[in-house]
């Protein structure tokens, strides 16, 4: 509590500070500027605030969610995002710094960097998104759907969306180049000495008033070492809040190999791993039309055995193939691929604009008064090659409403569906969403 109290302390006092020679700005939000133009800060926020109604596949959850760790999905509300942030600059410098009320500890810490520009770009420092997927890198503010695709942090880099180390980015003409190297390590997590970099090119080669086409790669690389959470791809296919499904596995650091061979439970191999991805996408505009798809492919280093007990703990289900009666079930290196297409129509006519700066489309906006209808679906799938059956895919359609620039109501209908377990649960979502 003391931590927010001072952030609302230090609020107060750069509003207070009006008084002074220091400029304030209320177009568009609050923004205060030294007198020398030295020094400026400038607040934000966003509230999101979701309802989530499930239709439950009853035969699977009674089959196989039989201990405390799987539990039925529940219809609730929940605080998606509750955000403050300020952001500014320190003479040559930038920062920023971003809560997020709705996670606990450190771990709700999100974009917590200071940056500067050098050789034609920002260089950045602290904690913040790596370059890889374009639906990673667009805000929450502004993405199409409620979830992001199974090519990001809501799959294939389960939990990582965000990391600390050093970035640097740029833009030049019709491109974006970013590199970055980090420690494996969110905010909340355990120290640890993994490492990971990335890296992502964008072209557009057309970009006019009221069409865009958006070309993409980017590559990701993460080395486990001493203290490293487990590198995992897993998905949540029916919904926020609904069923998950472990689709790949690495060792992180040995922190969680535990039993002896011949226990009913055991998770033994060599700690450490690695991780790579390849992702590629394309995108585009034309009028109040758009259209969105990407294609990530890797390799979830293994080397590892569980006893049957445990590969059902970990992935839901009994294994799909044999496992040895002495050694339990190996899994080796496990090739991971993942795609998705989505698509939007803006039936008010809307054009949704492209950020040529660091190669993202934003939301529609409309003109206050008048609000704006945007109808959108998206077909999501990834699958572990190398474990049988394990294939997970939803079919995501919705409606949004947008208010204001800044307010919008959203809605979508997920039909999940696990060919490694057999659930097809269902969930209605609704989200009230509003940032400043």
């Amino acid at each position: 509590m003391k931590r927010y109290g001072l952030f609302c302390a230090l609020a107060c006092a750069l509003v207070s500070s009006t008084a002074t020679a220091d400029k304030a700005k209320t177009e568009g939000g609050l923004k205060i500027t030294s007198d020398d133009g030295n020094f400026s800060a400038e607040l934000g926020g966003r509230i999101h605030f979701d309802t989530y109604f499930f239709d439950k596949d009853d035969n699977y959850f009674d089959s196989f969610f039989i201990d405390d760790e799987f539990e039925e999905p529940v219809n609730t509300t929940d605080f998606r995002r509750v955000r403050l942030a300020m952001k500014g600059k320190l003479w040559k410098w930038e920062y920023k710094l971003e809560r997020d009320f709705a996670s606990a500890g450190t771990g709700g810490l999100r974009d917590v960097f200071l940056a500067t520009k050098i050789f034609d770009g920002k260089l950045r420092i602290g904690n913040f998104k790596p370059s890889r997927s374009i639906n990673e890198l667009t805000s929450s503010n502004e993405i199409t759907m409620m979830e992001r695709s199974f090519a990001t942090a809501a799959g294939i880099f389960a939990d990582r969306g965000r990391q600390q180390g050093i970035g640097w980015n740029t833009h030049w003409c019709c491109h974006t180049f970013g590199i970055d190297l980090f420690n494996l390590r969110n905010p909340g997590d355990p120290r640890n000495e993994g490492i990971g970099s990335a890296a992502r090119f964008t072209w557009a080669p057309i970009n006019e008033s009221i069409s865009t086409l958006h070309l993409g790669t980017y590559l990701s690389y993460e080395d486990a070492n001493e203290d490293t959470l487990a590198r995992e791809a897993l998905v949540e296919y029916a919904g926020r809040r609904g069923p998950e499904q472990l689709v790949a596995l690495s060792p992180g650091g040995g922190e969680f190999f535990f039993g002896d061979f011949g226990d009913d439970e055991f998770y033994k191999g060599n700690p450490g791993g690695d991780v790579w991805i390849f992702g590629l996408e394309l995108a585009g505009t034309y009028g109040p039309f758009y259209a969105q798809s990407e294609y990530a492919f890797g390799n979830f280093s293994g080397d590892i055995y569980l006893s049957e007990l445990t590969f059902e703990d970990f992935f839901g289900a009994p294994p799909s193939f044999l496992c040895d009666p002495f050694t339990g079930c190996f899994i080796g290196d496990q090739d991971v691929r993942t795609w998705y297409i989505t698509g939007s129509w803006a039936i008010t006519g809307q054009h949704k604009p492209y950020d040529d700066k660091i190669g993202v489309f934003k939301s529609i906006k409309p003109t206050p008064p008048e609000g704006a209808f945007e109808v959108t679906a998206r077909y999501d799938t990834i699958e572990n090659k190398d474990i049988p059956r394990m294939r997970v895919s939803n079919f995501v359609f919705g409606f949004n409403y947008y208010f204001n620039p800044k307010v919008r109501l959203m809605m979508n209908i997920t039909l999940g569906d696990d060919d490694f377990t057999g659930d097809q649960t269902k969930q209605f979502a609704v989200r009230m969403q509003a940032y400043w």
